[in-house]
């Protein structure tokens, strides 16, 4: 993307574009610059010309617009029509590694206003899901995909508690803004069991035993046995479909040399 080009969407009425650079922190799929105009700055998100990526990038769209209702994320301003970038607004914030009790309890909350979004969307099915990685031959790609395999069958035991999820809630996709949370990049929101986005945070912040009950209480205000299992079983569904995802992503990058 280039100033030039930009210009020629006419986007910005009473804005002149001063300067498009890409963001230090860099996404795998997607480039990311900061757009700064005379009157504001923004983020532009260019994706990924990957056809293998089976994104809704309206969907994204709209429920990012949903969420930045909600408070728990930034304003989008613009979707081109051929679905090839989006610009939203710039939110300046810190990303953490460590959770404190507070960060914690701060972080369930904006969970809890991110799952009560209403729109409609079709489930993730996560066996289908794993499908797309059954091509890979690597002993430790197949000792993944037999490990979430028998997580999903033990997942049948427990009632679903299903809701719109973010699906990627790893530290760099959550903006600590002095008391507020936001979200960013929504790419893969969808409805799915809540415990899905409850186990992301637990192995992305490697909360311990005491912090994935204080989790549950808080999320649920009383859990059972029941709900600390189903949360385990979560947890390594994300920790294998996570390597599964990066073991995928170095094939195709080994491919493509």
């Amino acid at each position: 993307m280039t100033i030039q080009k930009l210009q020629g969407y006419k986007i910005f009425k009473n804005e002149e574009i001063l300067t498009l650079e890409p963001l230090k922190n860099q996404g795998f799929c997607n480039i990311n610059y900061e757009l700064k105009t005379s009157k504001n700055t923004y983020v532009l998100r260019e994706f990924s010309s990957d056809k293998s990526v089976n994104i809704s990038r309206d969907f994204e769209y709209k429920i990012q617009n949903k969420a930045y209702k909600k408070g728990i994320a930034s304003k989008p301003i613009y979707l081109d029509k051929n679905k090839t970038f989006m610009i939203y607004n710039f939110l300046k914030g810190n990303h953490k590694r460590c959770l404190k009790k507070e960060d914690l309890k701060a972080l369930i909350k904006t969970i809890k206003k991110l799952h009560n979004i209403k729109i409609k969307s079709k489930q993730l099915n996560l066996k289908k899901e794993l499908k797309k990685y059954q091509h890979l031959k690597i002993k430790e790609a197949k000792n993944s995909l037999k490990i979430c395999k028998k997580e999903l069958k033990n997942l049948e035991k427990y009632k679903k508690r299903l809701a719109i999820c973010h699906h990627d809630l790893n530290p760099k996709n959550i903006l600590f803004i002095k008391k507020d949370i936001k979200f960013i990049d929504w790419e893969y929101a969808g409805l799915n069991d809540a415990f899905f986005d409850l186990a992301t945070i637990s192995v992305e912040f490697n909360l311990e035993k005491r912090e994935k009950r204080y989790l549950l209480k808080k999320y649920l205000k009383t859990f059972t046995k029941n709900d600390i299992l189903k949360l385990e079983s979560y947890i390594n569904i994300y920790k294998y479909i996570c390597k599964l995802w990066f073991i995928s992503l170095s094939s195709k990058n080994e491919d493509s040399k």
